[in-house]
C-alpha cells in the first residue's frame, strides 16, 4: 500500500462522500485520524516497533477489530463499525468494490473543545468533573471478573519487562529528548525499586488490582460534556500494556493533570478514587508508576523524530514536550527514591490563613508523600459532632471558633497526628497554625516521634484570597472561613520566630515551572535533612 497515496486520499473531503466539505487529519507515530464533522476516520500505519506491530493488513484489520471491541466497554455509543478502504482503477475507495488494501475504523466525531485536555486549557474542568470520571473508573474496574490470565501480569517479571524495554528503546535518545543524567537516575532508582520492594507486586495481585485496564488513560482520551463524561482510545495492540495494576491507569490520568499544570486535580484524583474504591494500597506503588507512564510519554514523543513528514519546527516541539515528560518522570523517581531511603515519619504544616489555598497544597503533599491530611475544619465539626458541611459562619473567636474550642480542635489534631506518627505514617497537618503555640506543639510531637518537620507557609495576594473566598460561599466546602475572617486573621497572626524554619509558597503563583520548581524545592529540602 503506497502511504503518500493514503496520505492524499484521506485529506480528500471527497473520499468520505459528498456530505464532507472539509477534512482536519490528524496524526501520531501508528495512525492517522481524519476529523470529517461527523465522522472520525482511523487507519493504523503500517509499523513495527517489536510492542506494537502493524506491518501487514491482516494484523491492522485484526487490531482494528480488537479497537472496536474494546472501546465499547467505555464507549458504546461512539464506536461504530470497522470499514474497508479499497482500490480501483488507480484511486481508494472508502467501503468500496474494488481490491481491499487498507482498513479503517469509522467513530462518531466528538467536538474537539470537549476533549479533555482542551477544557483543560480553558480552565474548565472542575473537581466535579473529576468526581464523575472517578466513578465512570472505579465502576468500570468492579464489573470485570478476576482472570489468572490478567492477574498474572501484575507480577514483578511482568512489570519489570516492560520498563525494561522502556529503557532499551529510549536509549537512542539519549542527549536528544532526555538528558543522560536524567535516563540513568530513573533507571535506577526503577531497579532499586525492584530490589528493595518486590514485594509491593504480589501484594497487588492478591489484592485483586490486576485488571484488564484501559492503558492510555490520560486527557487527550476523554470527552467531558454536561451529561457525560467519554473515555476512548484505549490499547489494542499488546495485552501487557492494557492488562496492569489499577495503579498504572489512575496514575497515568493523575501525572497527565501534573503534566498539564493541575497538580491540584492530579491528587484529588488520587483521593477521589482512593475513597470510592477503598484501595488504600494503591500509594504504595502510585510514584512509580506515574514515573514509568511519564517516560512512556516521553518515550512515545521522541519516536515521533523519525518521521520524515514532521517539519524542523514540529520536531524542535516534540524534544521540548518529550523532555518535559522526562523531567517529570525524575520528579516521581525521587519520590520514591526518597521513600525506600527514609528511616523516619514525615511530619508537615501546611499553614497559612483562611483562603492562601493551604488545603489544596496539603492535599497535593499528602497525596504525593502518602500522608495522613489531618484539616482543622474536618477535625472541628468532627468535635462538635456535626456535618462536615454544616456551615457555621460565626463572628471571629466565637461559637466553633471561640479560643477554647480553637485549643480543643488543635489538641485532637495532635493526638491524631502522634497516633499516625506512632505507626510510622507521614502526617500533613492542615490548619491556619496563627499562634506560635500550636506551632510548638507540632514540633514537640515530630522530636517525639524522631519524625522529619516540615513547615510550610501559603501566602498570596488579598485580590486572589477574597475571590477564592467569595467563590468558595457559593460551594459546598467544610470550610467556614470568609473575607472577614481574614481580615481579622491577619491582625492576630503571630510571626515567625528565629527558631522557626518555614518554606513560603505563594499560591497565586500558577505557572507550571514555579509550581513544580517549589515541589522540587519541598524535596530536595527533606532529602537535605534527612
Amino acid at each position: 500500500m503506497n502511504q503518500g497515496m493514503l496520505f492524499d486520499h484521506l485529506k480528500n473531503p471527497k473520499f468520505y462522500g459528498p456530505q464532507v466539505s472539509s477534512v482536519q487529519l490528524l496524526q501520531t507515530h501508528i495512525s492517522y485520524v481524519a476529523l470529517t464533522g461527523t465522522y472520525a476516520y482511523k487507519v493504523k500505519k503500517p509499523v513495527n516497533f517489536g510492542f506494537l506491530d502493524f506491518s501487514t493488513l491482516d494484523k491492522r484489520k485484526y487490531f482494528c477489530e480488537e479497537e472496536l471491541r474494546l472501546n465499547k466497554r467505555l464507549c458504546p455509543e461512539t464506536y461504530l463499525d470497522v470499514l474497508p478502504i479499497t482500490k480501483k482503477d488507480h484511486a481508494l475507495e472508502l467501503d468500496g468494490d474494488g481490491e481491499i488494501v487498507e482498513y479503517v475504523l469509522k467513530m462518531k466525531e466528538f467536538p474537539q473543545e470537549h476533549i479533555m485536555t482542551n477544557m483543560l486549557l480553558q480552565g474548565k474542568i472542575s473537581e466535579e468533573t473529576i468526581e464523575r470520571l472517578c466513578t465512570t473508573l472505579v465502576d468500570f474496574y468492579r464489573r470485570q471478573e478476576p482472570s489468572e490470565e490478567i492477574r498474572k501480569y501484575g507480577e514483578l517479571l511482568s512489570v519489570k519487562q516492560n520498563v525494561d524495554e522502556n529503557f532499551d528503546q529510549t536509549r537512542p535518545m539519549i542527549d536528544i529528548t532526555i538528558p543522560k543524567e536524567t535516563f540513568w537516575f530513573i533507571k535506577d532508582a526503577a531497579t532499586k525499586f525492584f530490589e528493595l520492594k518486590k514485594e509491593v507486586f504480589g501484594h497487588r495481585m492478591k489484592e485483586g488490582r490486576i485488571f484488564d485496564c484501559h492503558g492510555d488513560l490520560h486527557s487527550g482520551n476523554i470527552v467531558v460534556t454536561d451529561d457525560d463524561v467519554y473515555i476512548f482510545d484505549c490499547i489494542e495492540f499488546n495485552e501487557r500494556f492494557r492488562f496492569c495494576d489499577v495503579a498504572s491507569d489512575i496514575g497515568f490520568l493523575a501525572m497527565d493533570l501534573d503534566y498539564q499544570n493541575y497538580p491540584y486535580l492530579s491528587s484529588y484524583l488520587i483521593q477521589q478514587y482512593v475513597e470510592k474504591s477503598h484501595d488504600i494500597n494503591i500509594y504504595s506503588v502510585l510514584n512509580f508508576y506515574k514515573s514509568y507512564r511519564a517516560f512512556v510519554r516521553g518515550k512515545v514523543y521522541g519516536f515521533q523524530l523519525n518521521d520524515p513528514h514532521i517539519d524542523p519546527a514540529k520536531k524542535k516541539s516534540l524534544v521540548e514536550v518529550a523532555k518535559k515528560y522526562f523531567d517529570l518522570s525524575q520528579y516521581y523517581a525521587q519520590l520514591f527514591s526518597f521513600d525506600l531511603k527514609k528511616h523516619k515519619p514525615l511530619l508537615f504544616i501546611i499553614m497559612g490563613l483562611s483562603g492562601t489555598g493551604k488545603s489544596t497544597i496539603a492535599r497535593k503533599v499528602a497525596v504525593d508523600y502518602h500522608g495522613v491530611q489531618i484539616n482543622s475544619d474536618v477535625v472541628r465539626k468532627e468535635v462538635a459532632g456535626i456535618d462536615h458541611y454544616e456551615q457555621h459562619h460565626d463572628q471571629f473567636n466565637t461559637g466553633l471558633y471561640d479560643p477554647k474550642k480553637i485549643d480543643d480542635t488543635y489538641e485532637q489534631m495532635m493526638e491524631r497526628a502522634s497516633m499516625s506518627l506512632k505507626k510510622g505514617e507521614n502526617v500533613v497537618l492542615d490548619a491556619t497554625f496563627q499562634k506560635k503555640k500550636y506551632r510548638e506543639i507540632a514540633r514537640h510531637i515530630a522530636l517525639k516521634h524522631h519524625a522529619t518537620l516540615i513547615t510550610v507557609q501559603c501566602v498570596c495576594p488579598d485580590a486572589v484570597v477574597k475571590k477564592r473566598l467569595d467563590d468558595r460561599l457559593r460551594k459546598k466546602s467544610v470550610s467556614d472561613g470568609r473575607w472577614e475572617i481574614y481580615l481579622a486573621q491577619k491582625t492576630t497572626f503571630e510571626p515567625f520566630t528565629d527558631d522557626e524554619r518555614c518554606i513560603t509558597m505563594d499560591t497565586s503563583e500558577e505557572s507550571y515551572a514555579y509550581r513544580m520548581g517549589f515541589f522540587q524545592l519541598l524535596l530536595s529540602q527533606m532529602s537535605q535533612v534527612i
